[in-house]
């Protein structure tokens, strides 16, 4: 049988500092967890799906000359989770082989007026998929520009650990980070 929290241990918990951990210790699970953050371009050197999902042949091709890739996975309005499901499937057959893709950055549609690009819980979902097909890829990056960072704040309780802020972005990414239980560590 578990033991009862203390009183400061409750006070903690109760104040609202850290939800996320308290529900991790509340079901056992105890890990410290890092979020890595970046204001920089990838290097110039890799394969970076930018605005659009890069096809898995070409990033098959850059793993076959030796070059590290970042891949966008888009879902939301216009892909269906049957599409997004063959996407993951292919970046971890790829992943597996080649220990050459870094990033998986799940990135929603814009959508239109009939649907937004994505729904708040598909976001984490998507999130949740992408670390469950790719464990060993090793960074999870949600879209900092369409999420925003309070989406992206939480998508580190759903496997997400890397964060890539506009240049400008001022937002004090180790408070942002320590309000769910993690440590930032820019990268």
């Amino acid at each position: 049988m578990p033991e009862i929290p203390t009183r400061a241990e409750l006070i903690e918990v109760l104040s609202g500092r850290d939800p996320l951990g308290a529900g991790k210790r509340a079901s056992g699970i105890v890990e410290e967890r890092i979020v890595t953050y970046t204001r920089d371009h990838p290097p110039s050197d890799w394969l970076v799906d930018d605005e659009r999902e890069g096809s898995l042949d070409d990033h098959a091709a850059a793993h076959q000359a030796g070059t590290r890739t970042e891949a966008m996975i888009a879902y939301g309005a216009d892909h269906s989770p049957e599409q997004v499901a063959e996407r993951l499937l292919g970046l971890a057959g790829l992943a597996a082989r080649s220990g050459l893709l870094v990033a998986a950055c799940p990135v929603p549609d814009e959508g239109d007026q009939r649907r937004p690009g994505s729904w708040g819980v598909e976001d984490l979902s998507v999130i949740a998929a992408t670390r469950l097909c790719l464990p060993h890829v090793r960074w999870i990056r949600p879209s900092w520009r369409l999420l925003g960072a309070p989406a992206c704040q939480i998508a580190v309780a759903f496997g997400a650990n890397d964060w890539r802020l506009p240049v400008d972005d001022q937002t004090d990414v180790e408070s942002l980070a320590a309000a769910v239980g993690a440590k930032a560590v820019e990268r």
